[in-house]
């Protein structure tokens, strides 16, 4: 399965750099004597951001790992290019096989609208940079908790993909509008690393600087790492890891799954340090939004998964949708319990968000 979706992805990588090369040269056919160099340019920035995250691993210096930043953004534009350049082309070829009175005054301004999508290409992939790196803080209200609970709150991140693109300047400044929100703990469920930057040790003081305790369960990103980075990471930043093992806090048992599998893996896990008295609600974490029926078979109220990135990119979302189906993205329920599915807080690949902004989410009880 792995292979087949690579494959589709390559496919659809090379056809997208087509549609890209092609919006290009019709929005400014002046740039035609350079067509080659143009389709170069777009296959080495593809080349570049995949290969130094597919084959380095996160090694090399602050050069290397700044110029796949670069790459990064550079790519999420040709990532919109390439999507308004297949609107473009199939626009046009429906378009010319319609007899319509007014077929020739479209054909007749195809560099026109050719330019137009570039250009709404381009504020797309602005305002998605924007999002990326500005999430917003959204607040959901818990209400049958026990009552002393009430007034507490805390704060749910996940995926934050920190590594070459998501630096610790950018931890700190997410850390600082977590504490603003005076959570009682904070949960990241899954993807804290990238997996682009090999050497963690520089994220240190930043992931110490929240203030509340912070409750980390492992996603599959969270394994692209040397052994031993991320290990040093949890213990020298105060991170609590809970690791198909469970722990309380504020008279919540939280119980986090390990990263298991994109699909439901159809398991009881063994969790340890869970409280066989049962006498405090329970919260779960799972990096996937799956196994619902094991939190359940669990008793727990809520589920907090991420993964998704609620697609991120369109169309990207109607992927997620099929995978996952409403337990995609947002507030759910799985017969009693309720389930929530962040969009993330960073992303993955390009830092581009063109389905809406990264999620601070915090939870209040009532």
């Amino acid at each position: 399965m792995m292979i087949i979706s690579f494959l589709v992805f390559l496919s659809l990588v090379i056809l997208g750099h087509y549609f890209a090369w092609r919006l290009v040269l019709e929005a400014y056919p002046r740039s035609f004597p350079y067509r080659r160099w143009i389709l170069g340019f777009f296959i080495v920035i593809t080349t570049f951001f995949l290969s130094i995250f597919v084959i380095m691993r996160g090694e090399g210096g602050d050069f290397i790992h700044n110029l796949y930043a670069i790459s990064a953004v550079m790519f999420g534009f040709l990532t919109q290019m390439m999507l308004f350049g297949a609107m473009y082309w199939a626009f046009f070829t429906v378009f010319s096989m319609i007899k319509s009175p007014y077929q020739q005054a479209w054909l007749n301004r195809k560099r026109l609208v050719a330019c137009i999508t570039l250009s709404i290409a381009t504020i797309l992939f602005v305002l998605g940079t924007y999002n990326a790196y500005n999430p917003r803080v959204k607040t959901i209200v818990l209400s049958g908790w026990p009552q002393e609970l009430s007034g507490k709150s805390f704060v749910h991140l996940s995926d934050l993909h920190i590594g070459s693109v998501y630096r610790p300047a950018w931890v700190a400044r997410i850390a600082g509008m977590v504490n603003n929100l005076e959570p009682n703990f904070t949960i990241i469920s899954g993807d804290l690393i990238d997996g682009s930057d090999g050497k963690l040790d520089k994220f240190v003081p930043a992931m110490q600087s929240f203030e509340a305790p912070l409750i980390f369960t492992p996603g599959n990103h969270d394994y692209y790492i040397y052994e031993g980075e991320m290990e040093r990471l949890i213990e020298e930043g105060d991170v609590i890891l809970l690791s198909d093992a469970a722990a309380v806090f504020e008279n919540i048992e939280v119980i986090g799954f390990n990263y298991l599998a994109r699909e439901h893996s159809d398991v009881r896990r063994e969790i340890a340090n869970l409280r066989p008295e049962n006498d405090l609600p329970r919260l779960v974490i799972n990096h996937v939004p799956v196994d619902q029926a094991e939190a359940e078979a669990l008793e727990a109220k809520l589920m907090l998964s991420g993964h998704t990135h609620r697609g991120q990119i369109f169309p990207i979302s109607a992927m997620t949708w099929l995978l996952y189906g409403r337990f995609s993205y947002g507030l759910e329920t799985y017969n009693e319990m309720l389930t929530y599915t962040s969009a993330g807080t960073g992303t993955w690949g390009p830092p581009l968000r063109t389905n809406g902004f990264g999620e601070i989410i915090v939870f209040r009880f009532e």
